[in-house]
């Protein structure tokens, strides 16, 4: 078996291999998502691997490229996304070797971090090979009732994508700068970087609301018996006077859409909340010798993120 990195002309035969290996799902497995994610993300190409055996492809592996920032810094991370093995070579450790040796190849690059949230099912592996839990990730969990009969007293405004790019860009840089003094560990936002994350996902519809003075991104999730407004980023001006705006743009878009909850990494923005660690759980692999990173990142309560930046790929 020959392990090596991806070349732009496997891309048919490693989503061939994932096919095979994970059939389909709502997202369908296409040229367009492994590209959307792989080689248009503005953050940089991911680090891939890929597993022959006789010119057949039997696996893959994909770190995909994140950056955090904790005050100045920008660390260039990795997001574990995208892995498959052909159903007739699993329990052969392909996984594994590729994982280890992507972790080791990304580690002598640069120092760097890993981080993803796995489900129950693949969580043990990636323990097995040296990650750990930070912790379930704390959200906030708005019910929706007591703001839908408020809203009925309150004269709706319709909200649309307002922002241009250039004040856009403006808004996230004075969003950096406020969470780079919170000595909190965040990803940095950009325009390019929202149009990409959003605007332009073929992976999943989002519904986007801006003024001159805040960004927000959100979309409906269907449960079997209920309906979800999840907000997934909440890009906002210096100060509080904005809240209110934000607060009723997602509001009548909640009860628009008949949504029983609301869901948001943010704790402050809404006042009738159940906040706790009901979200997935965030792992962490160092690649770092920077010990006082490492035990900043291993306490959730240091990250400074949005559910977009940490949803799963």
């Amino acid at each position: 078996m020959e392990i090596r990195t991806e070349t732009s002309k496997d891309i048919l035969e490693i989503i061939k291999l994932i096919k095979i290996s994970l059939g389909e799902s709502i997202v369908r497995k296409s040229t367009t998502i492994w590209n959307f994610k792989h080689i248009d993300n503005p953050f940089g190409p991911s680090y891939i691997l890929v597993a022959t055996e006789k010119e057949s492809f039997v696996g893959v592996r994909a770190l995909m490229k994140w950056n955090w920032q904790l005050g100045n810094q920008v660390w260039v991370a990795y997001r574990a996304v995208d892995t498959a093995t052909h159903p007739d070579f699993q329990g052969q450790g392909i996984f594994k070797k590729l994982t280890l040796q992507a972790l080791d190849d990304v580690q002598k690059e640069h120092e760097t971090f890993v981080f993803n949230t796995p489900n129950d099912k693949s969580r043990p592996g990636y323990l097995k090979m040296g990650w750990v839990i930070v912790d379930a990730l704390p959200i906030a969990i708005v019910p929706t009732v007591v703001y839908f009969f408020l809203s009925i007293f309150r004269k709706k405004a319709v909200k649309t994508n307002q922002i241009q790019n250039e004040r856009l860009d403006e808004l996230c840089i004075t969003h950096n700068h406020v969470l780079s003094r919170t000595n909190s560990i965040f990803t940095p936002k950009s325009a390019s970087y929202l149009k990409w994350r959003f605007e332009e996902n073929p992976m999943q519809k989002y519904h986007v609301v801006s003024t001159n003075d805040w960004y927000i991104a959100m979309y409906v999730k269907k449960h079997r018996f209920f309906t979800e407004l999840r907000i997934v980023e909440v890009i906002i001006n210096e100060g509080d006077s904005f809240k209110r705006e934000i607060r009723n743009a997602i509001i009548d878009y909640a009860i628009h859409n008949r949504c029983w909850i609301i869901t948001l990494a943010n704790k402050d923005l809404f006042y009738f909340k159940l906040f706790g660690k009901f979200g997935p759980k965030l792992t962490f692999k160092s690649l770092t010798k920077n010990t006082f990173f490492v035990n900043k990142a291993l306490d959730i309560n240091n990250w400074k993120y949005s559910l977009g930046d940490l949803e799963l790929f």
